[in-house]
């Protein structure tokens, strides 16, 4: 009889403690199994680790959180490529204020759109890659004739491998921005700075050469030194470049190649102004003079040490004044209204630029 109470008991603490704990890990259902291997309520099997009935149980969706505001609305991955995209734009506003000059201006612009396209071209290339390891209709013309076909493979894993986007799309606002924001620039420039610069008209070189061999008894070697340059008297005022004319309403100012012949200086040796030479109606005469105040401090600083260095007895066109005399060497740019009809020299010359030296020696 012991026994029998003992057993009846073990079997009544077995039924409790099956009751207690659910008999389903799964749903945490207390309903029998009976003699099932799975749960009848949620089709949970252990023995698999997953459920195997109950479809429509399976089949439904997590309830996700909804976003609450707009920041949550955008992906991490929207995030980074128009953060990216902001700070491409904002490169290239601080390019357009930091440079000072033209030349900076075009060093920025084209060394930003040079790291802009190669940017696009390896996003471009890996997604090439990856486009002809997908399918075989893909050639390597396919990178110029279908760009935008090759990028399918990439845009359907997205955002899978989303840095390829962004890194093509940085890219090309780097190239864009480069030429619409910092651009706005000459070529021309970049070599005005680095001391390259333009010739004289073909009209000035060849009065200077026919007044040169007029001063020095029509020497041969001097004619072949410039020939090839000035073209003779007859061919540089076939191919000089015609002035436009004033118009009466808003006259402009008219730009012309001079010669500097000398200067004046004061007592101090600093010099007051230069005097021009000009081809006027192909013969090089006195043009007028430029007073020191319009003309810019760094072309003054090199005429300070250069101007002394040329210094020759006789000027070398015909003038009554007095000055200190250089030889043709230093050429320059001046802008005028023209020729005055009284004096024949150009009304109130003022400098422009300098250009390239001759030589007639």
């Amino acid at each position: 009889m012991p026994d029998i109470n003992q057993s009846n008991d073990q079997l009544l603490q077995d039924i409790h403690n099956s009751q207690a704990k659910p008999t389903c890990s799964e749903c945490g259902t207390h309903e029998p199994w009976g003699l099932s291997s799975w749960c009848p309520k949620c089709g949970y099997y252990p023995a698999l680790g997953k459920c195997v009935g109950q479809v429509e149980l399976q089949n439904q969706d997590e309830i996700k959180p909804q976003p609450q505001t707009v920041w949550e609305i955008i992906p991490a991955w929207g995030w980074i490529l128009g953060i990216g995209t902001i700070g491409s734009i904002g490169l290239s506003i601080g390019g357009r204020f930091y440079c000072s000059n033209a030349a900076e201006l075009c060093l920025w612009t084209v060394t930003q759109a040079t790291v802009g396209f190669l940017m696009f071209m390896i996003a471009h290339m890996i997604v090439y890659v990856n486009a002809v390891s997908k399918s075989v209709e893909f050639s390597i013309l396919s990178i110029f004739l279908t760009p935008l076909k090759i990028w399918g493979p990439t845009i359907r894993r997205f955002p899978a491998g989303a840095w390829k986007l962004d890194m093509a799309i940085w890219g090309l606002t780097l190239v864009v921005g480069a030429f619409t924001i910092v651009g706005g620039f000459e070529f021309n420039s970049l070599f005005k700075d680095w001391g390259v610069r333009k010739s004289a008209d073909v009209n000035l070189v060849a009065s200077i050469v026919d007044q040169a061999k007029e001063a020095d008894g029509g020497a041969e070697n001097l004619e072949d030194a410039l020939n090839d340059f000035a073209g003779g008297t007859d061919k540089a005022a076939e191919v000089a470049i015609p002035i436009p004319e004033e118009k009466e309403a808003a006259p402009k100012l008219t730009e012309f190649d001079c010669l500097l012949v000398g200067y004046t200086a004061l007592s101090s040796g600093r010099i007051d102004s230069v005097l021009l030479a000009a081809s006027h109606k192909k013969q090089l005469v006195y043009a007028g003079r430029i007073d020191v105040n319009e003309i810019p401090d760094d072309v003054l600083e090199k005429w300070k040490s250069r101007l002394p260095s040329l210094k020759q007895s006789t000027p070398f066109v015909k003038v009554r004044r007095s000055a200190t005399w250089i030889k043709p060497k230093i050429t320059l740019k001046v802008a005028s209204k023209g020729w005055s009809e009284s004096t024949n020299r150009l009304i109130k010359p003022q400098f422009v630029s300098l250009l390239r030296e001759i030589s007639v020696d």
